[in-house]
C-alpha cells in the first residue's frame, strides 16, 4: 500500500498536537503557495511571502535524516492559470536540494492561483513508489474550482495511505473551515500559524515526525556552548498591549556588533550572553526609538526573547471614485523634494514622525499629491481622490466585412492630443466626445464627433469605415496566370508600402494607391478606389 503524510501549510496559528505517524520517510515533498495573496500582511505588518520564504530555507537546512527532499510551488509564474503548478526541485538528497531551494526563493515574485487540488494530484504523480511526507504551504483556499478535500476522501476510499497534516499561514477565519476539512478527511489536526515563529514551530513539529532516529540528545548545560555552538535565536515583538510587531536589531558583545536578528525568522547566532539593540523598521530605513536590553542565546534549545518596543506612527492608502474604493497604484514619500521612500498601495507602513507630501500615478488624469504630518501615534489614511476615467477600447471595422483595420488609436480634442489607446488593451480616458485617428500608414482613418460615455467603466466603440475590397493577380508575360506572391501596396503613385500577398481579398479604405511586384519586371500599378467597390489589380510580367 502507498504511503504518503501530506502536510499543507497554509500559515495559521499552530496548535499543539501530536502528528499523526512518527515513522522514518522515504522522501519529504514540499508544495509552497507563490500565489498572488503571499504579498499580503502579516498582523506584524511584515510581508507573508518574505516571512515564509525565510521558514523554508530554514526549514530545508534541517537534518531530514536518509529521506530525498523535493519542491514544488505553485502561482508563481503567471497570474490567472489554475495549471500553474511546478516542480521546481527534483527528489535528491536534503544536502544538495538547499542550495537550489535558496536560488528558487531569491527571485520568486507571488503571481497567480492557488491550485492545491491539482498540486495535490502532481506531488502524488511525481511520488511514483516512494513513501514520505508532502508538506504543503499556502496561505489561501482552493481558487480553481476544485475540491481538495473531496480528493482526499477519494484517496482513503483507494486504500492510498495519506496522512494530511494542514499548517495555515495568516488566513481569514472563514477560510479556516476549507482547510480544516482536509486535515478531518486524512484524520489529523489542522494548525494554524500567524508568524514566521509559529510556522517554524508547525514545520518543526512535522519535520521531528519524519525525520529519522537515533540522534544524540543536546547536553542542557547552555555553558557548554558558549562561544562554541550556533543556536537558533527567536525575536517576538510586541506593543504595549501585547499585538505582535516586526522588530529588527544587533546583538553586541563589549561594544561589538556580532549579529544583526529580526523577528519572523529563526536568527542563527552563537550561544552567550548580548547586548539587544531592537526596534521596528520604518520605511525610511531606520529603527525608531530602539530599546536595549541584556538577553542570553542558550544552547539547549532555541532562545524566545519577547521585546516590548514603542509603535511607529503609519500610514496607508486609500483610492477613491466617488463613493467606491478602486485599486491604486505605489506611493511615493518626499521630503523637501527628495525621496526618502515608497511603498505599495495595498500596504500598511511604518514610517518616521514629519511631514511628508506623498505622490501616486495611476494615469495622465491621476496624477495626485496627498500631504500629511504624522506624530508619534498616529495611524493615518491617506485619502487619493481620483478623477472618474473610464477603460475603452476601439475597433475600426471595413464596412461589407468583419475584417477590423489593424493599428493604434489616437484620441484628440481641440486641436490636441489627450490619449494613445492600444489596440488590444484599451486606455483609461476622460469620458467624452473626441476624434479617433487611427494610426496605420496604409489605411489611415478620422472619426469626428465619438462620444465615450461616462456610463460604462469598461466600453468597446465600434467604428464602420467606408472601404473597397481589392485583390491582386499575378500574369506571366504571356497572360496566364502566375504564382501568387508578395506585393508592396503603399498609398499614392510612388510610395514603396507595406507588404501584402496576393490572391487574397485586402480592405483598401478610398483614395489612390499603388502596388509593385515583389520581383521579377511586373509593371507599376496606380490606381484609385471607391468606397463599397471590389476590384482586381493585375500585376504582369513584362518578360
Amino acid at each position: 500500500m502507498k504511503h504518503v503524510l501530506l502536510v499543507l501549510a497554509t500559515l495559521c496559528l499552530l496548535v499543539e498536537t501530536p502528528i499523526a505517524a512518527a515513522q522514518s520517510a522515504d522522501a519529504v515533498y514540499i508544495i509552497f503557495d507563490a500565489s498572488g495573496s503571499m504579498w499580503g500582511q502579516l498582523p506584524d505588518k511584515s510581508h507573508k511571502v518574505v516571512v515564509a520564504k525565510s521558514v523554508l530555507e530554514d526549514f530545508v537546512s534541517q537534518d531530514f535524516g536518509t529521506a530525498d527532499l523535493a519542491l514544488r510551488a505553485y502561482g508563481h509564474r503567471r497570474e490567472g492559470d489554475c495549471r500553474d503548478s511546478e516542480l521546481v526541485v527534483p527528489f535528491g538528497p536534503s544536502s544538495a536540494a538547499v542550495g537550489q531551494v535558496k536560488a528558487f526563493t531569491k527571485n520568486l515574485n507571488p503571481l497567480g492561483k492557488t491550485p492545491i487540488t491539482y498540486s495535490l494530484r502532481q506531488a502524488l504523480d511525481d511520488f511514483g513508489d516512494r513513501t514520505g511526507e508532502i508538506i504543503l504551504i499556502t496561505d489561501g483556499i482552493e481558487t480553481c474550482d476544485e475540491d481538495p478535500c473531496a480528493l482526499v476522501r477519494e484517496w482513503k476510499e483507494q486504500g492510498i495511505d495519506i496522512n494530511v497534516h494542514v499548517v495555515g499561514f495568516g488566513l481569514e477565519e472563514k477560510e479556516k473551515a476549507s482547510l480544516q476539512c482536509i486535515a478531518e478527511a486524512s484524520g489529523t489536526e489542522y494548525q494554524d500559524a500567524e508568524s514566521g515563529m509559529e510556522l517554524a514551530i508547525g514545520l518543526g513539529k512535522i519535520q521531528d515526525a519524519v525525520a529519522d532516529s537515533g540522534q544524540e540528545e543536546t547536553p542542557d548545560d547552555p555553558s557548554e556552548f558558549e562561544g562554541a555552538q550556533t543556536v537558533g535565536f527567536w525575536l517576538k515583538g510586541i506593543d504595549s498591549d501585547g499585538n505582535p510587531i516586526g522588530v529588527e536589531g544587533t546583538l553586541s558583545q563589549d561594544g561589538v556588533d556580532r549579529f544583526d536578528v529580526s523577528s519572523n525568522s529563526r536568527n542563527q547566532v552563537d550561544a552567550g550572553t548580548y547586548t539587544l539593540d531592537v526596534g521596528v523598521r520604518t520605511a525610511n530605513g531606520t529603527l525608531y526609538k530602539p530599546v536595549q536590553q541584556t538577553v542570553t542565546a542558550r544552547g539547549d534549545d532555541d532562545s524566545i526573547v519577547e521585546v516590548e518596543v514603542t509603535v511607529p506612527p503609519s500610514v496607508k492608502a486609500r483610492f477613491m471614485d466617488g463613493d467606491e474604493e478602486q485599486r491604486g497604484a505605489n506611493i511615493v514619500a518626499f521630503q523637501n523634494g527628495v525621496e526618502v521612500f515608497r511603498f505599495r498601495w495595498m500596504d500598511e507602513v511604518f514610517v518616521e514622525e514629519g511631514t511628508y507630501e506623498f505622490r501616486t500615478r495611476l494615469t495622465s488624469d491621476n496624477d495626485l499629491t496627498v500631504n500629511e504630518t504624522l506624530a508619534a501615534g498616529d495611524h493615518k489614511e491617506l485619502n487619493f481622490e481620483l478623477v472618474h476615467t473610464v477603460h475603452v477600447t476601439f475597433r475600426m471595422v471595413a464596412a461589407g466585412s468583419e475584417t477590423p483595420l489593424k493599428g493604434n488609436y489616437d484620441l484628440w480634442q481641440d486641436g490636441e492630443q489627450k490619449y494613445r489607446v492600444h489596440a488590444r488593451n484599451g486606455a483609461q480616458v476622460l469620458p467624452g466626445t473626441y476624434e479617433v485617428r487611427l494610426d496605420n500608414d496604409l489605411n489611415p482613418h478620422v472619426e469626428q464627433g465619438v462620444n465615450v460615455s461616462a456610463e460604462a467603466d469598461d466600453q468597446q466603440i465600434d467604428l464602420v469605415v467606408p472601404a473597397a475590397h481589392v485583390t491582386f493577380i499575378y500574369q506571366k508575360a504571356d497572360g496566364s496566370r502566375d504564382d501568387d506572391k508578395r506585393v508592396f501596396v503603399a498609398r499614392g503613385a510612388e510610395k514603396k508600402g507595406r507588404v501584402k500577398n496576393s490572391g487574397v481579398v485586402h480592405v483598401l479604405i478610398p483614395g489612390t494607391y499603388n502596388a509593385v511586384g515583389w520581383r521579377g519586371t511586373y509593371d507599376r500599378v496606380v490606381f484609385d478606389v471607391l468606397p463599397g467597390e471590389t476590384k482586381e489589380f493585375v500585376l504582369r510580367d513584362k518578360g
